[in-house]
């Protein structure tokens, strides 16, 4: 229990590690790259406020494929050793990206992004971020076994893991999915609902 605790823990660490420097590195950007952050975000919202149409499917598409595939990589790099370096590495980027939207919107919209960013990231990308740590976490332990095979000799029942290894991709998957219709559909909601914080 308490090795599971610390690998939980582990993962943890690394999650709000990466949000922090995703955000102080929001605050480090030279004037350049700072503009053209401002003027992605502002567009963004400033389509929320205005009531400019939004591509709802093909929105949708891409939440889910981008879902998706960081979810299948890390799925794929647990089949390997050097899953416990890139699948680390991916969760931290992932909530490095997260962190530095937090940071951006604040800095554009101070107080009121405060209220925007929040609405940004809940609960969708909070859900994402949580499943990509949990299959981590899965890939982690499936890593480490195979670590102990090559290099240990010891013997696993490697077909049932494999078999337990995917249900959790497929219901990962199920609740990723999801998560993009709420990323889609709810989430520019709540956003426009607030709009007028940047009128």
């Amino acid at each position: 229990m308490a090795k599971l605790k610390k690998k939980y823990l582990f993962l943890f660490i690394i999650v709000i590690v990466g949000f922090v420097v995703g955000i102080l590195f929001s605050n480090i950007l030279n004037n350049n790259d700072s503009k053209l952050v401002s003027t992605k975000i502002g567009e963004y919202f400033n389509n929320l406020a205005n009531d400019v149409p939004i591509n709802y499917f093909r929105n949708l598409i891409t939440s889910i494929k981008n879902n998706i595939f960081y979810l299948v990589i890390i799925w794929v790099f647990g089949l390997s050793v050097i899953g416990l370096l890139f699948n680390n590495f991916i969760i931290f980027f992932k909530s490095f990206i997260l962190g530095f939207s937090v940071g951006s919107i604040i800095n554009i919209y101070l107080y009121s992004g405060l209220v925007l960013s929040f609405f940004y990231i809940f609960p969708a990308l909070l859900i994402n971020l949580f499943v990509l740590m949990m299959m981590t976490y899965y890939a982690n332990n499936l890593s480490l076994n195979i670590f102990n095979v090559i290099f240990r000799k010891k013997d696993i029942k490697f077909s049932l893991i494999l078999k337990n290894y995917t249900k959790v991709l497929g219901i990962f998957a199920i609740i990723l999915l999801i998560s993009s219709i709420i990323e889609t559909f709810i989430m520019p909601f709540f956003l426009k609902l607030f709009s007028f914080l940047i009128k």
